[in-house]
């Protein structure tokens, strides 16, 4: 019996940039090149990157969410959710969305 092989879609992923951390050009082409390197090894489509510009959690989140078949967030580490408070906000609101949080470094 032959069985065909049909293509399958990887995941899509968005990535998170912080402002603060990736405030240079340079730095964020850099952030942006650790993100592709980490969706490329794991099979995942990264559709977009999002730099956060300091709005409010909810705004940023909102946004995120509205993304079509998003299977996860993507962070170079941890720090591009925020300070403390604003990250565990953050990480409950994705948590409670039901959307994954993969972090690239540590």
């Amino acid at each position: 019996m032959l069985t065909e092989q049909l293509p399958v879609p990887p995941p899509v992923v968005v990535g998170l940039l912080r402002a603060a951390v990736a405030a240079a050009l340079s730095r964020q082409l850099a952030l942006t090149g650790v993100l592709d390197d980490f969706c490329e090894r794991r099979e995942l489509h990264l559709a977009e990157v999002i730099t956060d510009d300091g709005s409010e959690p909810d705004t940023l989140l909102a946004r995120i969410e509205e993304k079509p078949a998003l299977y996860a967030v993507v962070l170079p580490t941890i720090a591009h959710l925020g300070g403390q408070p604003d990250a565990d906000r953050r990480r409950r609101y994705l948590e409670d969305a039901g959307i994954r949080l993969l972090v690239a470094r540590g």
